[in-house]
């Protein structure tokens, strides 16, 4: 063996050595950070909900990475398209401009539905629900001293699920709210005071659901004990009848990166780990510079077939960032597949052509409606198209023809 390689060898042995020797006393520090995404692990991320949500609601979830303004477009309220929806929102505010709570009112009045969980809610939204909060901050358990909190939905004047903890609850409820319009669905108790922390209240032919503790559908709270029954009891006020919009703008990768090296380094066992590799190859580099290059075997060409021919033309166009064209494409392969199959002019999309389209197909209205909204608006409106869209309209067309 040469003197060079057994160099290497022995100096990966010692920090291997090394690393083994103080990793067990490297003091493991919890993040208790209240980010409320998606990505996270972390005790308040919300990675266990979104991995269990789809069961737990048993209705159909569609997760909306786009901002509010981007999915509550201008003209939507005049398709018939959007009705027996729910809006979910869950983070530690909820943020709203003044255009925007208009949008989500007339959402709400057309006789869909709101369930938001947040602990700071837009003042015009309070205005408008005629309700006021007493909001508490957030406190990190770790230097919090606080006594224990109570959280309780019920069903009537009995007790559904209960929480009893002092991590992460901040114990705010509801100082007024419309009595004559709302149901109390839980309340917060501290000491002998018990006050409203979740209501419903009616709003034109819809409900808004408020909910001031959305730290109890994190992971802590999914995984600690069985207080999962409470998040489970507070979602199951839903209406069944109603798909879910979960909003997730500034929740998910889209703000937090995903980059291999993020996660590496976030993580003390892998974050040393990459360490030792990365100075060992700067160790086999320093060594073996004057190295000489070792022969390039011939590799035959690849054979190009049609389907790698279409993919790598797909490729191309989601490389290059054209997902207008990757749209345009699939809605003309569309069309055209509709005028083959049911023989039906594909030049007026509308409400008329949805109703030939639902009798010759069998398929489901509304399956039918959204798959032309989304074709509509892609066709009427000028946008930025992004790989959400992409997603959504490849969904929407695959649900018609059943794909699995």
């Amino acid at each position: 063996m040469k003197k060079n390689t057994l160099v290497i060898i022995s100096i990966m042995v010692f920090f291997i050595a090394l690393f083994a020797l103080l990793s067990p006393f490297s003091p493991r520090v919890i993040d208790w950070k209240p980010s409320f995404n998606t990505k996270d692990k972390t005790p308040l991320g919300l990675f266990v909900l979104d991995s269990e949500i789809d069961s737990l609601l048993g209705n159909y979830v569609e997760r909306s990475k786009v901002s509010f303004d981007d999915y509550f477009y201008d003209g939507i309220f005049e398709d018939s398209f959007h009705y027996d929806y729910c809006f979910l929102y869950i983070n530690q505010e909820f943020k709203l401009s003044h255009k925007q709570t208009e949008k989500l009112c007339k959402f709400i009045e057309e006789g869909n539905s709101a369930f938001i969980s947040a602990v700071y809610l837009p003042q015009i939204l309070k205005d408008t629900l005629n309700i006021d909060l007493y909001s508490l901050g957030y406190q990190n358990p770790i230097n919090a001293k606080y006594d224990s909190i109570t959280l309780i939905t019920t069903v009537g004047a009995q007790i559904k699920d209960s929480i009893v903890s002092n991590t992460a609850i901040t114990g705010s409820n509801f100082l007024s709210f419309d009595t004559c319009n709302s149901t109390i669905f839980g309340s917060v108790r501290k000491g002998n005071s018990t006050k409203a922390n979740f209501i419903k209240t009616k709003f034109g032919k819809g409900y808004f659901f408020i909910h001031l503790e959305p730290a109890v559908f994190s992971n802590y709270y999914l995984l600690q004990k069985d207080f999962h029954k409470y998040a489970e009891g507070a979602l199951s006020y839903i209406p069944d009848y109603q798909n879910v919009i979960w909003s997730l703008d500034n929740q998910t990768s889209k703000v937090i990166s995903d980059s291999p090296f993020r996660f590496i380094l976030s993580q003390p066992a892998l974050k040393w780990a990459w360490y030792l590799l990365t100075a060992g190859i700067l160790t086999f580099v320093i060594f073996n510079i004057r190295r000489g290059q070792r022969v390039i075997h011939h590799q035959p060409f690849p054979l190009n077939t049609s389907v790698e021919f279409a993919k790598t033309i797909g490729n191309l166009y989601f490389q290059e960032g054209d997902i207008r064209n990757i749209m345009n494409k699939k809605i003309l392969y569309l069309l055209e597949k509709i005028r083959s199959d049911y023989n039906l002019a594909t030049d007026m999309l509308d409400e008329k052509f949805s109703n030939s389209l639902h009798l010759r197909s069998g398929r489901d209205i509304k399956t039918i409606e959204r798959m032309i909204l989304l074709i509509n608006k892609h066709q009427k409106f000028d946008y930025n198209c992004t790989s959400d869209d992409l997603g959504r309209l490849n969904t929407a067309i695959e649900n018609f023809y059943n794909l699995k």
